[in-house]
C-alpha cells in the first residue's frame, strides 16, 4: 500500500470517527437539555402537532407576540413581564422552534396563521387580540387580521418590512444566500458543530437571566431550529412572490414601530426605501401611527423595549373602551 493511499484511508477513518463522535455528542446533549429545560408553559395540540404557549397576566384583551424568522419566544420574556402588569400576554413558539413540535415539509405563511388561531381557540384565550409582530412576524399578524378580522383589536408591527421593499432583487438575493448558510448549519447540527461553537460565540442577551440565555443557546443549535428558519424565509419569499394581497386594515388601531439605526453589514440592502415602506404600512389603517425608535436597530425589543410597551398599552386601552 502506497503512502498516499494510507494517508487517504487514515483521513477517511479519522473523519468518520469525528462524525460519529459529533453525532453521539449531539444526541447526548439533547437528552441533557430535555432534562434541564422542560417547557415553562403548555404544549397544546393544534391538529396533529403541539405548540408551546406561555401566558402571563389576567386582564384582557389578550396580547399575542409573533416572532421574526428564527426568533425564539424566550427573547421576549422581559417584555412579557412588563406587559403582564396591565394585560394578559402570550408568547408562543411556531412549529419547529423551542418546545413546539416540528412539522416536516414546506409550509406557507397561512398555515402558520391557522396554527396560531387554533392555538388561541384551544387555549380558550378570549378575543379580541392585540397582535404584536416583529419582522417576519409582522407579515403573519397582518394575515391573521385579514383572515380573522373580528378577532383582532389592534396590531403592532415592530420593524416589519413592507412587501414591496422585501421583493427587491438584492434583498431576495441576500435571503437566498442566508438560507444556504442555514442549510449548511442544519447539516452540521446533526454532528453537534453549532452546539460546540456556541460555547464560545453565543453571548448573553442583556436583560435576560443567565438560565434563559442558556436555554436560548441550547434551543438555537438544533437541526429543527435551522430547518424551521429556512422554511420561514422560504414561505415569506414564496407567498409574497405569488402577490397574495394582505389588504387594507380599515380603521383598525395600528402602531408601526421602526428603527433609526441602519441595518448592519450585508443587511444594509434593506435600508433602501425602508422608511417609505414603513409609512405605507402605517397608512394601511386610518388609525395608523408611525413611531421611530431613535436609539434602536432591528432588535427594537432589546434596544428600546419601552416603545413597544407604550404602543401596546395604548392599543389595550383603546380595546377596553366601550363600543359606542
Amino acid at each position: 500500500m502506497t503512502t498516499q493511499i494510507w494517508l487517504l484511508l487514515s483521513a477517511i477513518i479519522l473523519l468518520i470517527g469525528l462524525l460519529a463522535a459529533g453525532f453521539f455528542y449531539e444526541r447526548r446533549s439533547r437528552r441533557r437539555d430535555a432534562r434541564r429545560f422542560p417547557p415553562p408553559g403548555w404544549l397544546i395540540d393544534v391538529g396533529g402537532h403541539r405548540l408551546h404557549l406561555l401566558t402571563k397576566g389576567t386582564d384582557g384583551p389578550t396580547v399575542v407576540f409573533e416572532q421574526g424568522a428564527g426568533g425564539p419566544s424566550l427573547g421576549w420574556l422581559g417584555l412579557q413581564e412588563q406587559i403582564s402588569k396591565f394585560a394578559r400576554v402570550c408568547l408562543y413558539d411556531r412549529a419547529g422552534y423551542q418546545w413546539s413540535d416540528e412539522v416536516r415539509g414546506p409550509r406557507n405563511m397561512q398555515a402558520r396563521v391557522r396554527d396560531l388561531h387554533e392555538l388561541l381557540v384551544r387555549a380558550a384565550l378570549p378575543e379580541p387580540y392585540v397582535l404584536v409582530g416583529h419582522s417576519y412576524g409582522g407579515f403573519l399578524v397582518r394575515l391573521f387580521a385579514r383572515d380573522y378580522p373580528e378577532s383582532v383589536a389592534g396590531l403592532v408591527l415592530v420593524d416589519t418590512p413592507h412587501e414591496q421593499g422585501y421583493l427587491r432583487r438584492e434583498v431576495l438575493s441576500l435571503y437566498s444566500k442566508l438560507t444556504w448558510v442555514f442549510r449548511g448549519l442544519k447539516i452540521l447540527s446533526i454532528f453537534g458543530v453549532p452546539r460546540l461553537f456556541s460555547r464560545w460565540l453565543v453571548k448573553p442577551e442583556p436583560g435576560l437571566p443567565v438560565e434563559v440565555c442558556e436555554q436560548l443557546a441550547a434551543m438555537t443549535v438544533r437541526r429543527e431550529y435551522f430547518a424551521t428558519a429556512i422554511d420561514d424565509v422560504r414561505s415569506c419569499t414564496s407567498d409574497l412572490l405569488k402577490s397574495r394581497p394582505f389588504g387594507a386594515l380599515g380603521d383598525l388601531p395600528l402602531a408601526v414601530i421602526t428603527h433609526a439605526k441602519p441595518f448592519p453589514g450585508p443587511f444594509a440592502v434593506l435600508e433602501t426605501g425602508w422608511r417609505e415602506g414603513q409609512e405605507r404600512l402605517a397608512a394601511l389603517s386610518t388609525n395608523g401611527v408611525l413611531i421611530v425608535a431613535e436609539k434602536a436597530n432591528h432588535m427594537i425589543h432589546m434596544d428600546e423595549p419601552e416603545m413597544i410597551v407604550d404602543a401596546i398599552r395604548t392599543l389595550v386601552e383603546r380595546a377596553r373602551q366601550p363600543v359606542p
